[in-house]
């Protein structure tokens, strides 16, 4: 797994660099975000591993939002998520996207299940296939319409491809963001998380890549009793558990009724 990192607006300091295992974060001596060694010392963690990256808010963290939404407890991350923790926005940035590959993208052997799902914005929870090319931009021709004054008409193309999806750069303006890196033209793979402009977040998708990632155990300290960030309990599970309670209480209730109809008529 490539190394994570947490990127500071305009660059204006070094990144953060998260590894595989578990980060803190507190503040430096100026206020600012930075990795720290003690627990005690953090706001928020970070849980790395091949299963995803998880943050997790300490005790007494200050209001904190990924992508424009408040965190409770914990969230689960992906590269290209936008994160600001005491007014300051770091963006979680992943490895570098693959280049635009030099062969012509071939429409029959390209994987017609992937998606393109909404995570912020005006499409927000919508899909859009790409078993054929969709365009993005403000021109009421385009596929998916970003009807916003600063919004180029035609401002990139996704194309599929027997590898992956083609995103094409058709703006002279700005480009795209994919996992948090600036990019005109690259290769998207499923997972890969797109934004154009500021606000209009979308992740790439593709059902069956193999099984759903199992969510990493947290230590019972780091959850509060009764914290309705714990997993909830399936109510099949508990129907289970309360069946044999049910079927006494039948037997119980069939036996009176009988006693009472035996000696009642008498």
């Amino acid at each position: 797994m490539d190394a994570l990192r947490l990127r500071f607006p305009n660059r204006e300091r070094d990144d953060l660099v998260l590894g595989q295992g578990v980060h803190a974060l507190g503040h430096a001596a100026d206020g600012r975000p930075c990795l720290v060694d003690h627990p005690d010392d953090a706001l928020v963690q970070f849980c790395i591993d091949r299963r995803g990256t998880w943050l997790q808010l300490r005790d007494r963290a200050p209001g904190l939002h990924v992508n424009g939404r408040p965190v409770r407890r914990m969230a689960m991350l992906r590269a290209g998520d936008s994160v600001h923790i005491d007014g300051i926005e770091l963006t979680l940035v992943g490895a570098d996207p693959l280049p635009m590959p030099s062969t012509v993208p071939d429409l029959d052997a390209s994987d017609s299940r992937i998606v393109l799902r909404g995570l912020g914005g005006v499409h927000h929870g919508r899909c859009f296939t790409l078993d054929r090319s969709r365009e993005i931009g403000r021109s009421p021709e385009c596929d998916i319409r970003i009807n916003e004054p600063t919004f180029a008409d035609r401002h990139a193309r996704l194309e599929p491809h027997h590898d992956g999806v083609l995103l094409r750069d058709l703006s002279a303006d700005s480009g795209t963001m994919v996992n948090g890196h600036p990019v005109r033209d690259a290769l998207l793979k499923p997972g890969d998380q797109l934004v154009f402009g500021s606000q209009h977040r979308f992740v790439l998708e593709s059902p069956l890549q193999g099984p759903a990632p199992e969510i990493p155990a947290v230590p019972a300290a780091e959850i509060e009793a009764g914290s309705s960030d714990a997993p909830p309990r399936s109510p099949v599970a508990s129907s289970l558990r309360r069946l044999p309670w049910l079927l006494l209480a039948a037997l119980l209730l069939a036996a009176a009724l009988t006693l009472l109809l035996v000696y009642g008529v008498r």
